[in-house]
């Protein structure tokens, strides 16, 4: 028994020098990459957008985070959606409709909804209120390495020479998205922001430098299963 004793203790002498020499390895990757987030109220804009909806989950997982589509919106933008019900919002983006629901409600993206606490197949109603970064406090924090003067050339070119892929409230998901962008050899920027103390990650591919790369890039992210990515200026 004492030489059991004694070979146990040696195993776990050994075994705790093997973790200790394992953590201090300059072999192991660590993730230098430091998230700040820009405090930042974006602003409300009726004025822009401001109507109520009832919308519907059908349970189904969704891509590109918080998302709202609506028949009657030409162009998509960034909003303020609200559960009338339990007073909870989040941001995220509306674009119009192309999806029909049985049901004839609005629908939402499977991130929204449980941030919204929408249960499956529930219909509730929202308001969408656009939203606006104040230009003083833009967010500067780009996690990607750019070129920022090809960038500006590139935009003088195009109007919208970025994609919005999504907005999330979870920054896992927003880097999932990333490398998945990655995957495709499309660029991509992580916009990081604060609304009310609450952190939002906004993944956007891009510059594209001309109307063709501009096509195929955004055809490629919704072949990728992203199919509510949008053009946007940045």
């Amino acid at each position: 028994m004492p030489f059991r004793i004694r070979q146990i203790g040696k195993f776990i002498l050994v075994g705790s020098f093997v973790i200790i020499i394992a953590g201090c390895s300059p072999l192991i990757k660590k993730s230098n990459t430091a998230q700040k987030t820009t405090n930042i109220i974006l602003d409300e804009k009726p004025e822009i957008l401001d109507l109520s909806a009832t919308v519907i989950w059908d349970g189904e997982q969704t891509l590109g985070g918080n998302w709202i589509s609506y028949p009657d919106v030409d162009n998509p933008e960034r909003v303020l959606i609200k559960n009338i019900s339990n007073g909870k919002s989040i941001v995220g983006a509306i674009f119009k409709q192309t999806k029909k629901s049985k049901t004839g409600s609005v629908l939402i993206s499977s991130d929204a909804a449980r941030a919204l606490e929408i249960a499956q197949n529930e219909q509730t109603k929202v308001q969408i209120v656009a939203v606006r970064v104040p230009e003083s406090t833009a967010p500067t924090n780009i996690i990607a390495e750019n070129n920022t003067a090809k960038n500006a050339d590139i935009e003088k070119n195009l109007s919208l020479p970025y994609i919005q892929v999504g907005i999330f409230g979870v920054q896992k998901n927003a880097n999932k998205t990333k490398d998945r962008m990655l995957q495709l050899n499309v660029p991509v920027n992580i916009f990081d922001f604060q609304i009310k103390g609450k952190p939002y990650w906004r993944v956007v591919a891009g510059p594209a430098n001309t109307p063709e790369n501009r096509t195929n890039m955004l055809n490629e992210i919704k072949s990728a299963g992203f199919t509510d990515a949008y053009l946007v200026g940045k």
